[in-house]
């Protein structure tokens, strides 16, 4: 049985101070919320720590455990390459990947496993909290309905700042693959909250499944626009912003004529995602559905 464990600098005070000191001692904790959800696999678990130590500021993490995961898991993760790395252990991985490249994600700070041999028993891993809201959440909340409003979004630097954020990801070789709006954090420039927005900032959460891609780069690129585009709810996010967004995202990939490349791909995959999973809507059903805007306008157009 091999066991690992290991924590950053500037948390092993506050988490020995907890009584987190190791692996048996990480799942033995009941402290916390429980974050179940909804499809969430039972070897699968989610809590909301917050840590307090005196003399120490208080610190609000997120732990997840994985306990005894399925053989369907274990194939999955070896099949990967992972053949000695757990679930917990692949994602400290990325995240410190992430964190080299320049590229904002949730943070690791401590991790831990226990495999036997290539079997994974039982991994760890804690996140310091992301600051803001992820964008599924204020979307719909701080953008009006644009069925009310035209076609015009007053959170024009949201777009742009998000166009960037995402070519930066790809550039430095990573994709997500679950690279929906509830995966991107949001923290605008003077408030989480305000509106319109003014110099927001991003950060990637649920870094489960980033990867370097070595072949078909543009089909996982694509997938993660799909995803992107899919999520973003139809009735707030209009044909306009999309398309703004589209060449953004190929100037700084290197070309705004990428832009026409992606359209026909893009609404194809997400129009498979509406089909599977149904369209996506903050609120009173949108004239247009995901997926069909950018080709549309740039039909219309003629040219990105």
């Amino acid at each position: 049985m091999a066991e690992a464990f290991e924590i950053t600098e500037d948390y092993a005070a506050i988490m020995g101070a907890c009584g987190l000191t190791g692996l048996a001692e990480v799942f033995a904790c009941k402290g916390g919320r429980p974050l179940d959800k909804p499809g969430l696999e039972a070897w699968r678990q989610r809590w909301r720590l917050r840590l307090e130590a005196p003399g120490q500021a208080a610190r609000t993490v997120y732990l997840k455990r994985f306990d005894r995961p399925p053989f369907g898991r274990q194939l999955q993760r070896w099949l990967c390459g992972h053949l000695f790395r757990s679930t917990a252990g692949i994602e400290w991985d990325n995240a410190r990947a992430l964190e080299a490249a320049g590229i904002p994600a949730a943070r690791a700070v401590a991790w831990g496993q226990w495999m036997a041999g290539p079997w994974e028993v039982r991994s760890f891993l804690v996140l310091e909290e992301v600051p803001g809201e992820s964008l599924e959440r204020w979307i719909p909340r701080a953008l009006a309905d644009r069925t009310a409003r035209g076609d015009h979004v007053p959170a024009g630097a949201l777009i742009e700042g998000l166009a960037r954020f995402v070519a930066a990801f790809h550039r430095a070789g990573f994709v997500h693959r679950d690279l929906y709006t509830c995966h991107i954090f949001m923290v605008d420039g003077d408030s989480p909250s305000a509106h319109p927005v003014t110099a927001p900032s991003f950060r990637l959460i649920d870094l489960q499944r980033v990867f370097r891609p070595r072949l078909r780069v543009w089909r996982w690129r694509i997938k993660d626009l799909a995803a992107l585009d899919y999520s973003t709810p139809a009735d707030r996010i209009g044909r306009t912003d999309r398309l703004r967004f589209l060449c953004r995202y190929a100037r700084c990939m290197g070309g705004r004529a990428l832009a026409r490349r992606l359209v026909k791909p893009i609404a194809a995959r997400t129009r498979r995602l509406v089909r599977r999973r149904g369209p996506v809507l903050a609120g009173p059903p949108a004239t247009t559905a995901p997926g069909d805007d950018a080709a549309r306008i740039l039909a219309d157009r003629g040219r990105p």
